[in-house]
């Protein structure tokens, strides 16, 4: 990947934690808010294959770690780069994903994420079944929709390229 392709998704990257922080709460229904970060991980990983999904699922956590008031700084990095690689590898296995694939993967991964985040901040089973019903599925559902919306936006710029 050139330099300038490397600053088009750094430039990107700012601009979707810039939304995440300010206009998803705008977009709230009930507490549920779509997951603008997973989306930009799913679609480089899909676009760029398993390295770049690593390495930008990586920085998003981390900055997710840094931004968020837990005390449990590599929970985000953690779950988000294997969100990466495993949809990076997927897509490579698979070649090519249509539209309600990558969706279906999107939602897949939204879940991965949240319960390896969930496994390695220690949580119990009852504050987890707790938070998958009322947090992590309706947030999945939303965060489906958005991206969606999204991948039919973009199908028109199929460009498949690996680091």
């Amino acid at each position: 990947m050139s330099n300038l392709r490397w600053l088009g998704v750094f430039i990107l990257f700012v601009i979707v934690f810039a939304l995440q922080a300010t206009v998803v709460d705008w977009l709230r229904f009930f507490d549920v808010g779509p997951d603008l970060v997973i989306i930009f991980v799913v679609t480089v990983a899909i676009r760029r294959g398993p390295a770049a999904g690593c390495f930008w699922g990586f920085w998003a956590g981390f900055t997710q770690d840094v931004y968020a008031p837990v005390e449990w700084l590599g929970a985000h990095s953690i779950s988000m780069t294997i969100l990466g690689f495993a949809v990076g590898q997927l897509e490579e296995r698979f070649l090519s994903l249509n539209l309600p694939a990558k969706v279906g993967v999107l939602g897949l991964g939204f879940f991965v994420c949240d319960m390896i985040y969930f496994a390695v901040t220690g949580l119990s089973k009852d504050v987890v079944t707790n938070l998958f019903l009322t947090k992590s599925l309706p947030e999945c559902l939303y965060t489906m929709l958005i991206g969606g919306i999204f991948f039919y936006l973009d199908l028109g710029k199929k460009k498949k390229k690996h680091v």
